[in-house]
Parts: structure tokens; sequence; C-alpha cells
């Protein structure tokens, strides 16, 4: 019987060393992922005088997330995309990235501004940029 436990056991504890990941690296790792830039671009690329672009950018996994926001009655989601193709293309020239792949479909909210009460448009393209 103690021969029995004893293998048990020893089974037991090599198959925990075996499968066991490291604690350091998966911490580290999420904690690169949530590290984000808020960048706003000198070049608008906007005609709207109500428009403006910013940029979130995860510099550790080369996402960037473009948000376009006006009002929205102003909103033309043509000019939208035509401003988000120049300012990524921007982003692109000045960070040495050769190119980008859209990691979702572009989406449009609609909210309203409790202090103003103005209604707004927010376009939203998230993309994966390549070195």
């Amino acid at each position: 019987m103690k021969k029995l436990f004893t293998v048990a056991a020893v089974l037991f504890c090599l198959t925990g060393v075996t499968f066991a990941q490291p604690f350091g690296e998966e911490g580290f790792a999420k904690e690169l992922d949530q590290q984000s830039l808020i960048i706003v671009p000198e070049n608008q690329h906007v005609t709207n005088k109500t428009a403006k672009v910013e940029l979130e950018y995860w510099p550790g996994t080369d996402k960037l997330r473009l948000y376009y926001t006006c009002h929205a009655v102003a909103f033309d989601q043509g000019e939208a995309m035509n401003t988000a193709i120049a300012v990524l293309k921007d982003f692109q020239e000045q960070n040495g990235y050769y190119s980008y792949k859209y990691l979702t479909r572009d989406s449009i909210k609609y909210y309203k501004d409790e202090k103003t009460g103005f209604t707004w448009a927010r376009y939203f393209s998230y993309v994966k940029l390549a070195r």
C-alpha cells in the first residue's frame, strides 16, 4: 500500500512539474498588451470642422485603434473612411510599418453628450500593423 501511495505521489509531482508554466512570463505578456498610448496626429486630414481623430496604439502588439469623432448631423462615412486611410498611412511612414490588416469591421456609434446636449458620431477602425 505504501508503494502504491508513493508511486501515485511521484507521478502527481512529475505531472505538475511537466505542465507548469513559468509564473513571470504570462503576467509580463498581459502587462505589455494592456499598455496603450493615446496619440493625436498633427495632420488630421479632416474637412469637417467638428471632426477630430485620435489613435490608441499598443506598441507591444503593434495594434492600433483609430477614433474619428464629429457631430452626428455632419457625419459622412465616406469622409471618415478616407480620413482613416490617410492618417493610417501617415502613422505607417512615421513609425516604420509597411502595411496593416483590419482585425474587425469598422463600426459607427452614436452617443449624446450630457453637458452640451449634442449628438456625436464616432467611427472606429481596429488594425494590426506589420513591419
